[in-house]
């Protein structure tokens, strides 16, 4: 009876291929703790004012879990210090609170969060298997435009497995952290310390309001009287700025006309800058009006008070009056900051 032997060079590959696969098991990335930011974006003074903005981002600890998924893991956090608020252009700032969750319970400074609980799926559910943390304001009026920034000083704890097939060889673990024995409980250690910067950029915007101009009915252009309507304009706060009009939907050569629906005939008109002016109301240079200038609540740049700008209206006696019909035009009112 003979026996089936491997030559002996081929016995010491196949000894050799086994030992490394034995001594060289899969690894698992490290857990890390980076500072980090979210942006919760760029609104207008007037919807940060009205409306709570949200956003999210990484929360400073990311770990590959793959193999962690196959121990018990160890993982806290503690808010050190923050002043919860975004602050910006003049001191103003905005209140916000962190949650780990969306509109969860907010964070407080102090309080060792322990999340040993959680899955870790679950936990690390963030971009590249980070843990997530949320934003939101609190809405807040009167703001000048500008960036608003703040900050969560976090302080992060960890001992989660990163070496590992079936049983955990080795584990990511935070300074100091001492996992629990037979008769011991969890020895925290000093953590890792974190910063995570919030910023929110407030744009200058503004309510405006302005009523039709109507000059009635008349049998030749010389019969109509001017008029004067009054616009309203409220900016963001601590702003200075300027209010075009352009020359409307119809003009011709810089003159402002009105038009009977689709026809070709034309009623040419005109805007004063204020209400016994003779300068044209426009929409550049100099023909612009300054905030300055307001009639009523000039300079008052708080985002709550409305300037006023009171302007003349005129059909043109000048002209040949056109056909009957119902005249009309569009002007665009523009402010600059």
């Amino acid at each position: 009876m003979s026996l089936n032997r491997l030559p002996l060079a081929r016995l010491f590959s196949a000894l050799a291929i086994l030992l490394v696969a034995m001594l060289a098991p899969d690894r698992a990335a490290a857990c890390t703790v980076s500072s980090t930011s979210t942006n919760l974006g760029s609104v207008s003074s007037y919807t940060a004012a009205s409306t709570a903005q949200q956003g999210s981002g990484s929360a400073g600890l990311q770990c590959d879990v793959t193999l962690a998924l196959l121990a018990t893991h160890y993982i806290a956090f503690r808010v050190d210090a923050s002043t919860f608020l975004l602050t910006g252009p003049g001191g103003k700032t905005i209140p916000f609170v962190a949650s780990l969750t969306q509109n969860g319970t907010p964070l407080t400074t102090g309080v060792l969060q322990n999340l040993s609980s959680t899955t870790l799926l679950t936990l690390f559910g963030g971009t590249n298997n980070s843990i997530p943390i949320y934003f939101r304001t609190t809405p807040t009026a009167a703001l000048p435009a500008g960036t608003y920034t703040g900050f969560l000083d976090v302080r992060w704890y960890y001992s989660v497995c990163s070496v590992g097939v079936a049983v955990c060889l080795s584990y990511s673990s935070s300074p100091g952290l001492v996992r629990p024995g037979l008769g011991t409980t969890i020895n925290w250690g000093t953590g890792t310390a974190v910063r995570i910067t919030v910023t929110l950029t407030v744009q200058n915007d503004c309510i405006i309001t302005a009523p039709a101009a109507a000059f009635g009915s008349a049998p030749l252009v010389g019969s109509f009287n001017p008029i004067t309507r009054t616009i309203l304009v409220r900016c963001s706060a601590g702003t200075a700025y300027t209010v075009g009009l352009d020359d409307g939907s119809n003009a011709s050569g810089g003159q402002r006309r009105m038009r009977a629906g689709t026809t070709a005939n034309y009623l040419q008109y005109e805007i004063y800058k204020t209400a016994a002016s003779t300068e044209r109301w426009g929409a550049t240079g100099t023909a612009r009006r300054a905030s300055a200038t307001a009639d009523a609540n000039a300079g008052v740049y708080d985002s709550l008070t409305s300037q006023s700008y009171t302007y003349r209206a005129a059909i043109l006696t000048g002209q040949t009056t056109p056909p009957g019909g119902a005249y009309s035009d569009t002007i665009r009112i523009d402010v600059a900051f």
